[in-house]
């Protein structure tokens, strides 16, 4: 077998979706011909936000190489009086109103730790990387991001080491939606787009998870000239075997409107609020019947706009489910929502989500770019859709179109085509990318 070293952060027992783009692809790659070898932070000098040992199981065979790290967020939980895990941010999901020293710690994450917090972890995966490649087996090594700071390892070791090196970013860097929330300096920004330039350029290939995506990287080179097979892209995919044996538990009674994952500020649903909260003042028939489940992490201010404006609404927070539990849950759902960041150049977006959404056979409507990545996707399956987050008409039709058809058993999209997007479909165009490097 080709031996590949995948350099990451984020590894079982991690929980939430970072950690399921290259823990998945790890698992699949062997089929391939490709043995994965990887380096990541030991949980105990981590900084997760969840932990799901569920993920262990799947990776079991993996030879995993586990490290030290030094990092802020031990200091600021105590600062902030919060355990670890809770001090770890998630999109700001849960500081819609910052305290002072919240305000400050976000100050000086983002001016004194660039690009990341977890920069800590950097000598001491490179130390780990360095031992590894020096014994010549390797001769290719994959770091992804975020956090970004992963790739400054594949840098320091493209330097080093006759390797290819391919450098993934699930999430932008420098423009990153959250990166306006630290009160970066002019000169922090012009260093961490210095860093991010150095990166582009020095890897041998760009890898991320969509098409727009992969145009954001590529405009980030000054030189025009380069060789854009440079730059490929690779959807996040949804595994099967978390669907085997699962069958709907269909409830006649409620229609369960759902969402899985991070709600921040960053992703507002007024429009979805507003449609709803006109839906309970027109349609009092149905009003009883609609339940909204909020799996995750999910803003205060989202939470208290929904008391707020349908105080008789049934609604639901969950703060984290274990991964099968949470793919239950969505199977079970009438109507799967998402809610894109609202950020410029949104039409790169595609949550890790949409796939296991789109496994569910369940309806989908989607606030963000309709002209974006993510409604491409979606364009193929009926009964799938992506709105303007702020148009609350077409919200409302749609919602009362799907609780029609749920109320005559329906709604199921058609999903014939999602086998193309299954984990091991998308190892396999990995595995190609990775032959020909």
């Amino acid at each position: 077998m080709k031996k590949i070293l995948i350099i990451t952060y984020y590894w079982p027992p991690s929980g939430g979706s970072g950690v399921q783009r290259w823990m998945f692809f790890s698992k699949y790659l062997p089929e391939f011909g490709i043995q994965p070898v990887i380096i990541t932070v030991d949980p105990k000098y981590g900084s997760y936000k969840f932990i799901d040992h569920s993920f262990e199981e799947k990776v079991r065979e993996i030879e995993v190489h586990k490290t030290r790290s030094s990092e802020p967020f031990n200091l600021y939980s105590k600062a902030i009086g919060k355990s670890k895990a809770d001090a770890v941010p998630q999109g700001f999901s849960g500081e819609s109103n910052p305290t002072l020293v919240q305000k400050i710690a976000r100050f000086v994450r983002g001016n004194f730790f660039i690009p990341d917090a977890r920069k800590g972890w950097i000598k001491h995966a490179l130390k780990k990387a360095e031992e590894i490649l020096s014994k010549g087996e390797i001769k290719i090594v994959i770091t992804t991001g975020p956090p970004h700071s992963t790739h400054l390892v594949g840098l320091h070791l493209k330097n080093k080491f006759d390797i290819k090196w391919i450098a993934d970013f699930r999430d932008p860097w420098s423009d990153v939606y959250y990166n306006k929330m630290f009160y970066k300096t002019g000169l922090a920004n012009s260093i961490d787009r210095k860093m991010e330039h150095e990166v582009i350029s020095a890897a041998d290939k760009i890898l991320t998870i969509g098409p727009s995506m992969q145009k954001l990287l590529m405009s980030k080179l000054k030189n025009k000239n380069f060789d854009k097979s440079k730059f490929s892209f690779v959807l996040n995919g949804y595994d099967p075997e978390a669907f085997k044996n699962l069958q709907k538990e269909k409830n006649n009674l409620t229609f369960t409107i759902c969402h899985l994952g991070v709600l921040s500020d960053n992703q507002p649903i007024h429009g979805f609020i507003n449609a709803l909260s006109e839906i309970f003042k027109s349609h009092q028939n149905i009003s009883g019947k609609i339940c909204v489940k909020l799996i995750g992490k999910i803003s205060p201010d989202i939470i208290n706009e929904f008391r707020e404006k349908i105080s008789s609404l049934n609604l639901k927070i969950i703060n984290y489910l274990p991964h099968q539990e949470a793919i239950r849950e969505i199977v079970n759902a009438d109507l799967l929502i998402n809610s894109l960041a609202d950020v410029n150049n949104a039409n790169y977006l595609i949550s890790g989500k949409l796939m296991e959404y789109i496994a569910t056979g369940n309806p989908i409507m989607c606030f963000g770019d309709p002209k974006g990545d993510a409604s491409e996707l979606l364009s193929e399956f009926k009964n799938t859709i992506v709105l303007d987050r702020d148009n609350k008409n077409e919200i409302m039709n749609f919602i009362l179109s799907m609780y029609s058809k749920w109320e005559l058993n329906e709604n199921a999209i058609e999903n014939n085509s999602i086998d193309k997007y299954s984990r091991y479909a998308t190892t396999k165009q990995l595995a190609e990318l990775i032959d020909k490097i």
